[in-house]
């Protein structure tokens, strides 16, 4: 069977995103309801499989049969579900999950009304896994569906295409070495390339340093405004502050001497919020801690023999990629660079091309347009290191359940592609933060809308939105694209 098409899941702990192309055409997100990055949460009940925002609700309603944290609890071999009668390990719900998205685009994208089952065997899947994913929990994902039958399965390394983009646009050489940092729910991963040629070094975690010191404390302040004037919320503090650390770092970028708005715990709800610039800035002037960023790098340069000269460090994530952060480094290592969301949406260009030139194939050789670095080694020869994670996956027959499919969506194609050229230079971005728009192509996540006659790339959060819809503008991103989200209600009062 000829498979000229493909769809990318991007995995981090707590969430999903998924990303297809056919025919070689530009990628695009794959969207169900009006969104292609899902939380992990499920719920099974009888028949019944949700995935997402609406099992996260149930999850923080305590139903019991609603499932979070699962990288957690897989680490746990007595937990069940029961779906259709069948009991199944609760590794298992991650599997259940994505072939909900699969059959979604079977449906609504191929436009074609067979089941997964007859794919199931061909069907081009493709995983990239952020850094917060360990080794073993990278094996226990591919293995969930190797055993089930896919062949056409594999696993790719975004840094590798990252890294040929830095290198056309001049970023980085093939001769630096690079300590890479990106900071996901407040941690710092660190990954070690002493000579990009060699691959991997090494990959660790520096726990509470995942993000820019202000971002960190007006979430920080953002959640206990909340937890006062809603007493009776249960908050798990750090859970909370390590979500909303993306809205702070926006939040930041067009600071006003009082912020306030809205924000979304991890329950699904928005709550309303008002901080004062001032009090932020009382608490930043107490802050310490520089000396712990400062000694795992210097450690690092030290152990793996690199000069502080030739070591590129690039900082990834919004929580970390500030100008804050950026110069609070500066002020000990000559070469920081930040990684902006039009670096991401090249590499994943580069991905989809690599993925278009093997014919929708898993090969053993890399292809070779566009180039890769010389000398690069596979992913299978790199060495990762990583905290302790799962326990070792039993390996007895795997159980291949009949899988329950979800009534039928209604057709949606997705025919918007992921392209934004750059704004006029001529433009003063700043001055549009508050301002609403209008939506002249479609975001998903990037588009483009119009303010006052002239047109803006912009870019969405979580949801896609449609053409002709009013948007707000939020933020600034690499001095580029406007940050936006749909206009709705004006906030709310302080709840008592």
């Amino acid at each position: 069977m000829t498979m000229n098409f493909c769809v990318l899941v991007k995995i981090a702990k707590r969430m999903v995103s998924f990303w297809y192309q056919t025919e070689g055409k530009a990628y695009t997100a794959l969207v169900i309801k009006d969104a292609n990055e899902i939380p992990l949460f499920f719920y099974v009940n009888g028949n019944d499989f949700l995935f997402g925002e609406v099992a996260r609700d149930r999850f923080f309603s305590n139903d019991p049969n609603a499932f979070g944290n699962y990288f957690e609890i897989v680490k746990d071999p007595s937990l069940h579900f029961t779906i259709s009668g069948n009991k199944k390990p609760v590794k298992q719900l991650f599997y259940y999950g994505i072939e909900k998205y699969l059959s979604h685009f079977i449906n609504t994208v191929l436009y074609k009304s067979d089941s997964i089952e007859t794919y199931r065997n061909h069907f081009p899947l493709r995983f990239i896994f952020e850094p917060d994913i360990e080794g073993k929990e990278k094996a226990l994902v591919e293995d969930l569906f190797t055993d089930a039958g896919y062949t056409n399965v594999q696993r790719l390394e975004y840094n590798e295409s990252l890294f040929d983009v830095l290198q056309q646009k001049n970023v980085i050489t093939n001769k630096d070495s690079i300590i890479k940092l990106t900071g996901i729910d407040n941690n710092l991963y660190v990954e070690v390339y002493k000579e990009l040629s060699a691959g991997l070094s090494i990959h660790t975690k520096i726990e509470g340093q995942g993000s820019d010191p202000r971002v960190s404390i007006l979430a920080n302040m953002i959640i206990e405004y909340i937890s006062l004037q809603n007493p009776f919320l249960s908050i798990h503090k750090e859970a909370e502050i390590a979500c909303i650390l993306p809205q702070a770092s926006i939040l930041l970028q067009n600071i006003s001497p009082v912020i306030n708005g809205e924000v979304e715990l991890l329950d699904g709800r928005s709550y309303y919020f008002s901080v004062k610039e001032r009090n932020l800035n009382e608490r930043l002037l107490f802050l310490s801690g520089d000396s712990i960023i400062y000694n795992a790098i210097d450690d690092l340069i030290k152990s793996y023999g690199l000069t502080v000269q030739t070591t590129i460090i690039l900082l990834e994530g919004e929580e970390i990629n500030t100008d804050y952060f950026s110069r609070r480094l500066l002020k000990k290592y000559p070469n920081v660079k930040g990684i902006g969301t039009s670096d991401d949406l090249d590499a994943m260009k580069v991905i989809f091309t690599r993925i278009a030139d093997s014919g929708y194939r898993v090969r053993t050789v890399v292809p070779n347009t566009p180039p890769v670095l010389p000398g690069k080694k596979t992913s299978t020869d790199r060495k990762e290191i990583s905290t302790p994670g799962l326990p070792p996956v039993k390996t007895k027959e795997p159980e291949k359940p009949p899988v329950k499919l979800p009534p039928a969506l209604p057709a949606k194609k997705n025919n918007e592609i992921i392209h934004s050229p750059p704004l006029p230079s001529n433009n003063n971005l700043n001055t549009l933060v508050g301002k609403v728009g209008i939506v002249t192509l479609q975001l998903s996540p990037s588009g483009k809308i119009m303010i006052d006659n002239k047109t803006y790339d912009a870019i969405a959060g979580k949801k896609e939105i449609s053409i002709g819809t009013k948007v707000k503008v939020l933020g600034i991103i690499d001095n580029k694209y406007l940050q936006v989200q749909e206009t709705g209600s004006p906030p709310l009062p302080p709840k008592k």
